[in-house]
Formats: C-alpha cells, structure tokens, sequence
C-alpha cells in the first residue's frame, strides 16, 4: 500500500504525528507498508526548523482493519525509527 494524504485529510490533520519525546512534528506527504510494519514521508519541524523528505518508520500494536492512511494514522505506534539515506 502506498498513499498520498488527500487535501482534506491534510485539513483534518490525519497526516500530523507529534513525537513528543523527541520534540519533532511530522507532517506525512504519503505512508506506504503492509501489515504493521509502515513508513510516513514528508516534513519534519525540529527545533523550529523544517526538514524535508523526512522519513520515520514505524510498526503498530495491531493491524489496522482498513488498508487506508486514515486508518494506519489512528492506530497506536508500537516503536518508531528515523531513516536517513
């Protein structure tokens, strides 16, 4: 699965994760994975600045029941790790 945030969910800010351990704001372009296992791309607010092409990957406690990005966004993160190129 591979799928970009629509507008709307963009305005519903389905897209937004607030890593607060890590004070960082993702702010997903599109997620792509299967299973629990996924990866959310897009910007990153750190510090007050805005990275682009942020990538975190992350696995969830438990499958979504839908394949869609609102539904992996709403379930709760097992672990999470920062991919760098």
């Amino acid at each position: 699965m591979k799928e970009y945030f629509t507008q709307e969910q963009k305005e519903r800010e389905i897209n937004k994760v607030m890593i607060e351990d890590d004070n960082v704001l993702l702010m997903g372009e599109y997620i792509e994975g299967e299973g629990k296992s996924y990866v959310l791309t897009g910007s990153a607010v750190i510090d007050g600045e805005t990275y682009h092409d942020f990538q975190v990957e992350f696995e969830l406690l438990n499958e979504p029941e839908e394949k869609t990005a609102e539904s992996v966004m709403s379930q709760e993160w097992d672990w999470y790790d920062y991919l760098c190129d």
